[in-house]
């Protein structure tokens, strides 16, 4: 059985490690990361949102999550019940196609 949690994350922003140090909390606890979506505001306050899950059965979303909220700049982590999500749309007018280093068309 694949357990699954969202979360939000309120953190200060202060260098671009903090996403690596999120991830790496989970990583440490054999978890995986569904989605992730953040927003940075001019002040240095950082919202996360990410969906985590246990696909390996190991039972450490509860430890994993009381471990971030531990964490130097996390100010707290909220588990958010029956959230949904939609995915995001990006609308663009050219794109570029790299593939192995070169442009591609």
């Amino acid at each position: 059985m694949t357990q699954e949690k969202t979360i939000k994350i309120e953190a200060y922003y202060r260098d671009p490690g903090l996403l690596e140090r999120i991830a790496a909390t989970f990583r440490r606890f054999w978890l995986d990361i569904k989605w992730m979506n953040m927003k940075v505001e001019e002040d240095g306050k950082c919202t996360v949102y990410m969906s985590i899950y246990d696909g390996s059965g190991l039972g450490n979303l509860d430890l994993s999550v009381i471990t971030l909220s531990k964490m130097v700049d996390i100010d707290f982590v909220e588990e958010l019940e029956g959230a949904s999500y939609k995915e995001f749309e990006i609308k663009y007018n050219k794109m570029k196609k790299y593939e192995w280093g070169v442009i591609s068309e």
